[in-house]
């Protein structure tokens, strides 16, 4: 199988994640890639030119970081990661679309702060920001934020907040979360984080 992506980019980290907790770095082949680039014969691949995208050995094309995940999970992973809705209340799913929520917000902002057409919005980027405050702070006030085994709400979770930590430092975002600072400092711990890191 072949994954294009960025480094960078927290949507890839996700699969990534998910790769090596799986045991497949052997069988995935991971091709750094430039989107935006149409000399590149990606957007062969996928049309939408977005990345993270999944190759699978049949020559089909998975997209986007949740269908890939889901994908991996059910062939290599018996759903240990991402229950099918069937097996879900609707409680995981919804704490993964919160923890996949802030990667969008956060990203908004970000892509607000670079623009090149003008001065950023001060209130795009605070609205945006805000947001990934009030998702923060849900996650500090479940229940069980710091007690279930690894789970793609957890690995999105990480994959969030230390790509938001990279991209607006300007903030300390675990100051008043305890509980949501423990749990990301021992899920960063495993291997599978440390080596996707972004720099």
């Amino acid at each position: 199988m072949k994954l294009y992506m960025t480094t960078n980019s927290p949507y890839t980290r996700k699969v990534r994640v998910l790769v090596r907790e799986l045991g497949l770095e052997r069988s995935v082949e991971e091709i750094p890639t430039d989107p935006r680039d149409p000399s590149s014969g990606f957007w062969d691949v996928n049309p939408l030119g977005k990345v993270p995208t999944l190759e699978t050995d049949q020559g089909n094309a998975i997209f986007d970081s949740d269908a890939i995940c889901g994908y991996l999970d059910q062939k290599f992973g018996d759903n240990r990661y991402m229950p099918p809705p069937v097996a879900d209340d609707g409680q995981r799913r919804t704490r993964l679309a919160l923890a996949h929520g802030l990667i969008d917000v956060s990203m908004v902002a970000r892509l607000e702060k670079q623009r090149q057409d003008g001065p950023p919005s001060e209130a795009i980027v605070n609205k945006n920001l805000a947001a990934v405050e009030r998702g923060l702070a849900a996650f500090e006030r479940s229940p069980d934020s710091d007690s279930t085994p690894l789970d793609m709400v957890g690995i999105t979770l990480v994959c969030a907040l230390e790509w938001i930590q990279f991209r607006h430092p300007e903030r300390d975002w675990l100051a008043a979360k305890p509980r949501l600072a423990q749990w990301v400092a021992r899920l960063s711990q495993r291997p599978s984080f440390a080596e996707t890191k972004p720099a």
